[in-house]
């Protein structure tokens, strides 16, 4: 479940239905009825049981980034030397050399890539 997507998709405070979202998130209502229950239970959002809508609590709304305002990606840059046949993890990014020899290698990654193989 992408919570990123659960969250942007309740923020405007509005009573939103468990199958309305269930449908734009690509989620069984049943997951997210279990999910919505363990935020319920937490205080995040408001439950109305006989429409089985849930909105966000105002006072979280707040936490939340604005719509318009642009996420910051952070970009990384490195440079390092892969054995062969070897991988190394940078900044959760997994980097394999499938080849058999020594690469030598620089990188520019965001937190968009999650795995990089190179072959010879």
């Amino acid at each position: 479940m992408n919570i990123e997507k659960f969250f942007s998709a309740i923020k405007d405070g509005e009573w939103h239905s468990i199958d309305e979202l269930s449908a734009q998130l690509g989620l069984p209502s049943s997951k997210l009825a279990e999910f919505s229950r363990f935020l319920i239970e937490r205080g995040l959002v408001k439950h109305e049981e006989k429409t089985r809508k849930i909105k966000i609590e105002p006072f979280w709304k707040l936490l939340l980034p604005e719509q318009d305002e642009p996420t910051e990606t952070k970009t990384t840059v490195a440079s390092f030397i892969i054995p062969p046949e070897n991988s190394i993890n940078v900044q959760s990014t997994l980097i394999s050399n499938m080849s058999n020899i020594e690469l030598e290698v620089d990188l520019r990654i965001d937190n968009r890539i999650k795995e990089v193989a190179i072959r010879t």
